[in-house]
């Protein structure tokens, strides 16, 4: 009989504590989703806030120069410049209007874009491109000041 009570015991104490865990991994499931719930709303608005930073002020000088509508025809973009040397491209870009807001953007910003072009599978893209150099050193310190004063990740390419 004792033997009887001490199993229906033991027995009630499993019982519990199982029924505990699955209440803590249900509670734990959920909290995981909260998680990734609020990491992708912060994902999504870091985003949207980069692409406001992004955008210039509505001072005299930049006034108007949002990116314009797709239905707008699209000014002729700077070409490459006639020397040979390394380059620092900020961008590559699908939208042709995007890429002659950013030759804007980085005119303002007292730099010299110019833009390429190249068909890829079909696509179009448009490439913004800063300076010619003659050595990469030069070109690194570019990309260095890019990195430290705007937060971009370029990369060096040779023309």
């Amino acid at each position: 009989m004792i033997t009887r009570k001490i199993a229906i015991i033991v027995l009630g104490v499993f019982v519990l504590l199982i029924t505990g865990c699955a209440d803590r991994q249900e509670e734990a499931d959920r909290l995981q989703e909260e998680v990734e719930s609020m990491e992708s709303d912060t994902v999504a608005d870091t985003a949207a806030e980069s692409v406001r930073q992004a955008q210039p002020t509505d001072s005299p000088s930049t006034a108007g120069s949002a990116i314009p509508p797709a239905d707008e025809p699209v000014r002729t973009m700077p070409q490459r410049p006639e020397s040979a040397g390394y380059t620092v491209q900020v961008a590559s870009c699908e939208d042709q209007n995007y890429a002659m807001y950013l030759v804007d953007l980085y005119t303002e910003r007292g730099y010299e874009p110019w833009v390429t072009s190249y068909v890829q599978d079909g696509q179009q893209y448009y490439r913004v491109r800063l300076g010619i150099f003659t050595s990469r050193s030069e070109a690194d310190a570019l990309r260095e000041e890019l990195k430290d004063k705007y937060s971009l990740d370029t990369w060096i390419d040779t023309n």
